[in-house]
């Protein structure tokens, strides 16, 4: 017991990082790029703004820039690419569906389509007699199947 309680199971999940290189360098350059240009800008054209609203832009520019760009390499490199094995979300179920449904022949669709009542009845010129048939198709229906 003692030997458990010391060494319980590891568990390991299964979780692949890697991949999102090249989205992270590319958030890290537009932020080093907003960090540098936008004060750039504000120094350049923004001389009727004053000391003060000059100050504030350049270091708010720097700062949102350096966000975004920390942010971006933080999230390329922990952001996973692959949890729990196979596919990302359902398309492992969609792949499967669509390899089963190109196994099927020309007859197995016809065999399903016959299989089904598919032909839609005139409905609009029935008589209350068509009505009330359909109505006790219906109930008998439903009946076998509630069983």
């Amino acid at each position: 017991m003692a030997d458990e309680m010391k060494r319980p199971e590891k568990i390991h999940a299964n979780v692949l990082f890697g991949e999102g290189s090249l989205i992270a360098v590319t958030g890290v350059l537009g932020g080093v790029a907003l960090a540098l240009g936008f004060p750039w800008i504000v120094m350049s054209h923004g001389q009727g703004l004053g000391t003060t609203l000059l100050v504030i832009f350049v270091l708010g520019g720097l700062l949102i820039g350096g966000l975004v760009a920390v942010a971006s390499a933080v999230l390329g490199l922990v952001m996973p690419r692959q949890v729990g094995g196979g596919l990302p979300g359902e398309l492992n179920d969609w792949i499967r569906w669509g390899m089963e449904w190109k196994k099927w022949s020309e007859k197995d669709w016809k065999d399903w389509a016959d299989a089904g009542d598919w032909a839609e009845p005139d409905y609009q010129n029935w008589t209350l007699e068509d009505w009330k048939a359909w109505g006790a198709k219906m109930r008998e229906k439903h009946k076998a199947g509630a069983r």
